[in-house]
């Protein structure tokens, strides 16, 4: 007996220790995944796996009741604490779990302050009147440079803004949000959100919310996607901007689905999928509830004169304004559509009028199409005259046709067109197409899961129909914040802010500490200025590349500084160097921020005096502009100037010559249209012509002769050009006028001087 005990153990002894061997790793790849008593979904639930990714343990790779109506893949045996289960296959694989990397894919840079608005202008000043630089998305990052200043056209004031790097500009502060406006502490409420399942990240944000808005609920969709895995969901997907920041686009190609929609990086898609970036009184709104509050009536019968019914129709009138849908019929449309799928009726008048449906004459509902539409594929012809489309539903390129508004006026006309009847097609009045959409809304998104704008354009609700990261309403990747502003100004116009809102909020694993727009590397890789052994080049010029400078030959080494355009920019060759020889290239690289390379070849040469003609103009009591020097008095001799000139820079050499190019004398009085060439002692050579004060003759002195002449250049009749209109500009404001007729005949009168 006791023999066949002994042999008993030894059989389960090795059963368990061959089940043991032949356990395999696995892990979940869904989320809320049953485990069965048996191979199908009339076992017993045993145990519900919450998260994606927990580690299973496979008792063999076999798989059971395969091609079942439930689960066609087949079933994995598994042991689940301590108990033998099934599980369907479809979401298990086999292998160690792979590690979870979160980036880069996305900037973290955190920020001060950000956009919290949609299409925000940055201007040249603060006023609504100055110069447009830049137009802003939803959360661009800003340093907000001094404090808030007045303006006009914004009431709040204006705050002088860096972005994109170093650009600058003013907005109007209350397109602004700081990171202290919008986050709170209050440990009671924190308590309360945390035992939610709101991870630290977003409290500060929902708990300044709930200060400011304690009638609103906020409740988080866990969902337990890891959020490295939902950037992979959304990869390849269709995410469009209408704004030409390429450091944004991942190409400049607007081919995808109309001109100026440009296809946007992953990185700008993480921005707008963290849910954290959006927790602003402004933006919330895109994870308000869009189901329709029947708290207050019943769902078996509308009265158009309930307490809940009467808010969506004030709030309507709000969203409509001065809308041709803003009556009582169309409106009464929207909140039978709303009522009957289970649609805030709000959320489907915001929906139409970001389509564009708030104008009449909008091609989607104008009904005036009495052109053919052809395929220019098939050559078929479709009438989609009087036929409507108030939600734009299959307005994207599709079957060879390219005007995605007329694609969806396809739609629209139903069975006529080739498309079917569902809906209640053909929508051949406005009635049908809003009521028909609604119940295509209702049917493909709200009573799907994707209940809110967020889930709407990003579809992460695990417990939802439709599939993960599928689906999307709208291309447009701040379609969210668009609709979600528009909803929030409409209930601040009617003093809605304080009725009891539901936000439902998506939660990730392991989210980073903040998720940035992408950086807008600077293009700049310009010298401002260079300095050699600390005395400026002032003749150095940003935009030449290639030019000659001049050292002292005395100096053992040259100390070259530069001051950059943008201090982003890098730049390599400065330092202190030596040569022997008589002169030198050196190369200045600039590289800036994104890369791009600017190379300065500057020549040194040496020489005993190194003072430059801009030096010595820069000393004399007169002015340059471009090669007109100007400023000089009438009478002033060509000796007085030389001696200027010579008393600043001794080798210089000043050569005088007539208008005709003759040599003209020094000790004689200068001539407006004379030429001097200044010829230093490094060899830099440049000429100017001469304009004197009130000489437009060019006789040097300032006669009844030029009196005339500006007389006629006013009466139109005889125009001055050039250096004689610079003389006879005698006041130096940059034009000639009356003022100066009367400057010179002052001067003939010898009442003034010029």
């Amino acid at each position: 007996m006791k023999k066949y005990i002994l042999i008993i153990l030894t059989i389960i002894i090795n059963i368990l220790t061959i089940t043991k061997l032949n356990a395999l790793a696995g892990y979940t790849t869904g989320t809320y995944v049953k485990v069965r008593s048996e191979a199908s979904v009339n076992g017993a639930e045993l145990a519900e796996i919450a998260n994606r990714n927990t580690v299973l343990n496979l008792i063999s790779d076999e798989l059971y009741n395969v091609g079942d109506t439930n689960c066609s893949v087949g079933w994995y045996k598994i042991n689940y604490n301590d108990k033998e289960g099934y599980i369907c296959g479809k979401y298990v694989s086999i292998g160690e779990l792979p590690s979870i990397d979160d980036g880069p894919g996305f900037n973290e840079e955190t920020y001060e302050a950000r956009i919290n608005g949609v299409n925000i202008y940055v201007r040249k000043s603060a006023s609504s009147s100055s110069q447009i630089l830049d137009t802003l998305l939803p959360g661009t990052n800003l340093k907000i440079v001094g404090n808030k200043v007045s303006g006009t056209g914004c009431t709040e004031g204006y705050y002088k803004v860096n972005y994109y790097k170093n650009q600058t500009g003013y907005v109007c502060s209350k397109f602004v949000v700081t990171k202290g406006e919008i986050t709170s502490k209050d440990e009671s409420y924190e308590q309360t959100l945390k035992s939610l399942g709101f991870p630290d990240s977003y409290i500060p944000y929902l708990v300044k919310l709930h200060q400011e808005h304690p009638t609103w609920t906020f409740k988080p969709i866990l969902t337990n996607l890891y959020w490295s895995e939902v950037l992979d969901g959304f990869k390849g997907k269709t995410a469009l901007l209408n704004y030409k920041i390429e450091a944004y686009l991942e190409s400049l190609n607007d081919n995808i689905d109309g001109a100026g929609w440009y296809p946007a990086k992953s990185s700008v898609v993480a921005f707008y999928l963290d849910p954290r970036n959006f927790l602003t009184e402004k933006f919330v709104f895109m994870f308000e509830s869009l189901r329709y509050d029947y708290t207050s009536t019943s769902k078996d019968a509308l009265n158009m004169e309930n307490e809940i019914t009467k808010k969506y129709l004030s709030t309507m009138s709000s969203v409509l304004s001065s809308s041709f849908l803003n009556t009582d019929e169309y409106k009464k449309y929207y909140v039978e559509a709303g009522f009957n799928f289970d649609i805030n009726p709000v959320h489907l008048v915001t929906r139409s009028k970001g389509e564009g449906a708030a104008n009449e004459n909008y091609v989607a509902v104008s009904g005036n199409n009495p052109d053919p539409y052809c395929n220019s594929v098939t050559g078929e012809c479709f009438n989609i005259n009087n036929f409507y489309n108030f939600y734009n539903i299959g307005a994207y390129k599709q079957n060879g046709l390219s005007n995605p508004v007329k694609n969806g006026l396809l739609y629209a006309c139903g069975p006529a067109c080739g498309y079917g009847t569902s809906y209640g097609r053909p929508w051949d009045t406005r009635e049908k197409a809003i009521k028909g959409g609604a119940e295509f809304i209702s049917n493909r998104y709200i009573g799907k899961g994707q209940f809110t704008r967020y889930l709407q354009r990003y579809n992460v609700n695990p417990f939802g129909q439709n599939a993960l990261y599928t689906n999307a309403y709208q291309t447009n990747v701040i379609a969210a914040c668009s609709d979600s502003a528009d909803a929030y100004t409409s209930y601040k116009e009617m003093n809605l802010l304080e009725e009891p809102y539901l936000f439902e909020i998506p939660v990730f694993l392991n989210m980073p500490d903040v998720v940035s727009l992408p950086n807008i590397a600077s293009t700049v890789n310009t010298i401002e200025s260079i300095t050699i052994n600390g005395k400026k080049i002032t003749s150095f010029d940003k935009d030449i590349l290639e030019f000659t400078v001049y050292v002292n030959v005395n100096d053992k080494e040259y100390d070259i500084a530069a001051v950059l355009t943008d201090n982003t920019s890098k730049i390599e060759g400065t330092g202190k160097i030596s040569f022997e020889e008589q002169s030198k290239t050196q190369e200045l690289k600039v590289t800036a921020e994104n890369g791009d390379v600017r190379i300065y070849k500057m020549t040194m040469v040496k020489v005993n005096d190194t003072t430059t003609v801009e030096e010595i103009i820069s000393n004399l009591s007169v002015k340059v502009t471009g090669n007109i020097m100007h400023g000089i008095s009438p009478g002033t001799l060509g000796s007085t100037l030389v001696t200027s000139i010579n008393k600043f820079s001794p080798g210089t050499t000043v050569v005088l010559n007539e208008i005709d190019g003759n040599a003209a004398s020094i000790s004689g009085i200068l001539k407006t249209g004379q030429t001097i060439k200044l010829t230093t002692p490094s060899g830099e050579t440049k000429s100017f012509v001469v304009s004197v004060i009130g000489d437009t003759s060019g006789d040097g002195e300032v006669t009844i002769l030029d009196l005339l002449r500006v007389q006629k250049h006013l009466l139109g009749s005889s125009k001055l050009t050039d250096y004689n209109l610079v003389a006879g500009d005698t006041n130096a404001d940059g034009e000639v006028t009356i003022l100066d007729l009367l400057r010179i005949q002052k001067y003939i009168l010898k009442t003034i001087n010029l």
